[in-house]
């Protein structure tokens, strides 16, 4: 396979690194400022959600800049399961 220049997979790690903060910390930080149940459970639910672009970045990191965008491109499958409420028997977290 075709060798990508590190400055693209460090790029690339980076982006998907702030993604990952992005995801988590917003209901991180509400569940910190109010402990209550429904926000540490909307906590616990977001750090789950924000696995697929943390793994997507360390899959660039390692150098497997396609693997992780392959990776990255399954967060949106990810944001319409979470948001089934109704299919679900059993609460994401």
């Amino acid at each position: 396979p075709a060798a990508h220049p590190p400055g693209v997979a460090g790029a690339l790690a980076t982006a998907l690194g702030a993604a990952y903060a992005a995801t988590a910390a917003r209901p991180y930080f509400h569940a910190a400022l109010n402990p209550s149940p429904p926000l540490t459970q909307r906590a616990v639910g977001g750090g789950i959600r924000a696995t697929i672009p943390l793994q997507a970045a360390l899959a660039a990191r390692s150098g497997g800049a396609a693997t992780s965008l392959l990776v990255a491109a399954l967060a949106p499958a990810g944001r319409m399961f979470a948001r089934r409420a109704g299919m679900r028997k059993v609460s994401i977290t």
